[in-house]
């Protein structure tokens, strides 16, 4: 191709952003590119700086070029053939411009490098001469733009500089709002570390369990049923009619769940559904149970009996309300008991969505928002001033569990709040000392979480060692084995959670426990430790607006008035702009539908790990996703981790295989491709003396895919009762051939 010459008008601001274009063949050189810079507008001053016309090729290889000719009104880069080394659409091309510690960047420019191999290089002649002509009316077009506009783009400079100033008094005025508004007593403040709320309705009573998992279910009897997973469910198979069944809930070697609080009305509701081949029997009983050990006695505090006719394969709620006791001291190990009695057969399942709330009527569900990953709480969190050096977990049978030197001393009528996450035996009770004289009372369970204990004091009596802060399990003559995962001592009557600080900030105008009631923000606290960047005016103004009765609008009438009419005159030219630009969207098109004709998509991760398996385990991919792919989705994760096809085509499949064995060695091991139950190819075979171990294997198959097909792996090996311990799919990428 000759030498081409494009004339460019690029705003540093990124605040006008009309696509530019620059459209060449493979390894062409001379290619000349010449840029107008401005910045807001406005030309700008080129001394002193550095220009460099930088990209990502279609392999994602970095290329750049420093410009030959810098004057005070353009710069002028000369492209070599390295900058169009490869064939494709560059993913990104944009200017920089440095001076100093100064770093500025244009928007990305359409960069296109034909390759010569594509077409005959007749073809290529006239199509890239077509996309030149394209091109060069495009930028011929723009620059009669800029002309034309130049003269309103001076007015609005001056109106820019005026709103400025503008801003300028408005910003005193807000932060003296500012301060205005914290001193509001309508307005409420809530925090918490993730604003993932999903669409629960959260208008009902806040959740006293924490989010049930899979990892938290046992079988206590095999013989009578097996368990297994279902979607945010667990699904039991009772398999004996002659013995009751069932599973412990939120338990792991011991019960785990929440505490639920003292002498009060509570309502807990769980959903089930039958399987197909479930057999209840009339006035047999579905028993669900919120269970405890007090003093070595099993205690039920709420038990719900569910007639097993009542089931059908539709899911169903069910309730029972009940009053909680005065939990002891000596009260432990809480889980949620699943029974299914004698006589019934087949399969139940049980949601993981099990709500226990305060009241006596139940509510929608919602989760735990006391619990991870929300931390919910009306408080920042308050320094934690117990000793830093104390190192955790601590793990002790003896009478002292805890010692540490406060990095304040404790003072007399000064009230402090102590919590610490840990487990100890059902006769023991927390207590917390000053030294070994002053004793400042005993730790109680807190309501809504699990294994988490707090105490709120007020010293009467300081010893001579005011720093000295310690923890004894009583009575001292049944100690037995304790452990401390964390502690904090906080000045206050207010326990705040473990953590340094918060992500986000909720303010409203009602006292509520609805995150939806809350508009939600950056934490200034944490922008301030994690963020050097400025915020907007426009941001605060928006947000405080909704809960000052407009005081805001009001200051900022005369400003909003302004940036109305100037506005109203940019939305003129950007429509000139438009026009412009439709030649070049047809030709982003084109160039996107060629993309996507032979886009990889590959998810990754280790996410779709299964475990324990005898002798045969399928199982999906990770949820890491990454894909070439523009504007379409060609794949997607199902939540099983299986792979669903959206754009049917002969695709290349490969895929990275990790198998760890236990107990036993393995003479084969085959690892399928299957697409709807049904195996389409082997991806990975072994068939050597002895497998043993954790290894990983790679395979690629080539086959075709309709839209709908869904994919999973299944690994078998050679022994009958061989033990997969860990198996999984760390990459499968998958790239479009053809149609």
């Amino acid at each position: 191709m000759a030498s081409s010459l494009y004339n460019l008008a690029l705003d540093f601001s990124k605040e006008l952003n009309y696509t530019k274009a620059i459209m060449a063949r493979q390894g062409d050189k001379g290619i000349t590119v010449t840029v107008k810079p401005y910045l807001n507008g406005l030309q700008m001053d080129t001394s002193g700086g550095t220009f460099t016309l930088k990209g990502t090729t279609p392999s994602n290889r970095y290329v750049d070029s420093v410009a030959t000719s810098v004057t005070s009104e353009e710069v002028t880069f000369s492209l070599d053939g390295t900058f169009m080394s490869e064939a494709g659409y560059y993913k990104h091309c944009y200017v920089e411009y440095r001076k100093d510690n100064q770093i500025l960047t244009t928007q990305d420019i359409i960069f296109f490098s034909l390759g010569v191999s594509d077409i005959s290089q007749g073809q290529a002649d006239e199509y890239v001469s077509q996309l030149e002509e394209l091109i060069r009316k495009y930028n011929e077009t723009f620059d009669a733009f800029m002309a034309e506009t130049k003269g309103r783009v001076d007015s609005l400079n001056q109106q820019i500089t005026d709103l400025t100033g503008q801003a300028k008094t408005l910003q005193d005025k807000l932060d003296a709002l500012k301060e205005e508004i914290s001193k509001l007593g309508n307005l409420q403040v809530m925090y918490s570390n993730s604003i993932d709320f999903g669409d629960y309705d959260y208008s009902g009573n806040p959740n006293l369990l924490s989010k049930l998992s899979y990892d938290l279910i046992e079988n206590q009897n095999t013989s009578a049923g097996t368990l297994s997973k279902g979607e945010n469910s667990f699904k039991y198979n009772k398999i004996s009619a002659e013995t009751e069944g069932g599973v412990e809930l939120y338990y792991k070697r011991r019960g785990i769940a929440n505490w639920l609080p003292s002498n009060k009305t509570l309502v807990m509701t769980v959903k089930l559904r039958a399987g197909a081949d479930y057999s209840p029997v009339d006035g047999k009983l579905i028993l669900i149970r919120y269970r405890y050990v007090d003093s070595g006695t099993g205690k039920i505090v709420l038990g719900l009996p569910i007639n097993s006719n009542s089931i059908t394969q539709e899911w169903k709620e069910f309730s029972i309300t009940g009053t909680t006791p005065t939990f002891s001291p000596q009260a432990y190990h809480p889980w949620i008991q699943f029974r299914a009695q004698d006589g019934i057969l087949g399969e139940i399942e049980m949601s993981y969505d099990i709500k226990i709330e305060e009241g006596s009527t139940a509510t929608p569900f919602q989760p735990n928002l006391l619990a991870e990953p929300y931390n919910m709480c009306r408080e920042y969190p308050n320094e934690n001033i117990a000793d830093p050096k104390v190192k955790f977990p601590i793990e002790s049978g003896d009478h002292q569990i805890y010692q540490g030197y406060t990095e304040e001393e404790l003072m007399i009528g000064q009230t402090y709040t102590i919590t610490l996450k840990g487990t100890k035996p059902a006769s023991q009770t927390f207590v917390a000392y000053n030294h070994w004289t002053a004793r400042l009372g005993e730790l109680k369970p807190v309501d809504g979480l699990t294994d988490v204990w707090s105490l709120t004091f007020t010293p009467t009596n300081v010893v001579a060692i005011p720093k000295l802060f310690r923890v004894y399990q009583y009575p001292q003559s049944t100690v037995g084995a304790c452990q401390i995962d964390w502690l904090k001592i906080e000045k206050g009557n207010t326990r705040t959670p473990n953590i340094s600080e918060y992500k986000y900030r909720g303010t409203g105008m009602r006292d509520s426990n609805n995150p939806k009631d809350y508009v939600w923000d950056l934490a200034p606290e944490y922008v301030e430790d994690n963020l050097a960047t400025d915020i907007k005016i426009s941001e605060i103004t928006g947000k405080a607006n909704n809960y000052t009765d407009g005081k805001v609008s009001k200051i900022n009438s005369q400003l909003t008035a302004s940036i109305n009419e100037v506005d109203t005159t940019a939305k003129g030219a950007q429509t000139k702009a438009n026009a412009n630009a439709t030649a070049i969207d047809e030709l982003d098109n084109k160039i996107d539908e060629r993309i996507n004709d032979t886009a990889t998509t590959a998810f990754y991760g280790a996410q779709g790990e299964v475990s324990n398996k005898t002798k045969v385990a399928e199982y999906g991919v990770g949820t890491g996703y990454t894909t070439t792919a523009v504007g379409e989705t060609h794949f997607e994760r199902q939540s099983n981790g299986y792979v669903k096809c959206l754009k049917a085509g002969k695709y290349s499949i490969s895929a990275q295989i990790r198998v760890q064995l236990g107990r036993k060695y393995a003479s084969w091991l085959y690892t399928d491709l299957y697409k709807d139950g049904t195996s389409v190819d082997n991806l990975v075979s072994y068939g050597v003396d002895a497998l043993q171990n954790r290894f990983a294997a790679s395979g690629n198959i080539v086959t075709d895919l309709e839209v709908n097909d869904v994919l999973n792996m299944r690994t078998e090996i050679g022994v009958a009762d061989g033990i997969l311990q860990f198996t999984s799919c760390r990459t499968l990428v998958l790239t479009r051939l053809s149609d």
